[in-house]
């Protein structure tokens, strides 16, 4: 005995989402307090390497 199914799901391309398990907006919104914490220690980093440059210099 068959079965007929009336409304099969129509074939249609992956969004990025599926492709990939993410998109980038989500990564960001997501990881923004880990971004944040990396760009201000490289801020601090690169702050310090120039006072200690000028400092090294005089």
């Amino acid at each position: 005995m068959s079965f007929q199914q009336e409304h099969l799901p129509q074939d249609r391309p992956a969004t990025q989402e599926e492709e990939y398990g993410f998109s980038l907006q989500t990564f960001f919104e997501d990881q923004w307090p880990y971004l944040v914490g990396i760009l201000l220690v490289l801020v601090i980093f690169f702050y310090a390497r120039r006072q200690w440059s000028k400092r090294k210099g005089q």
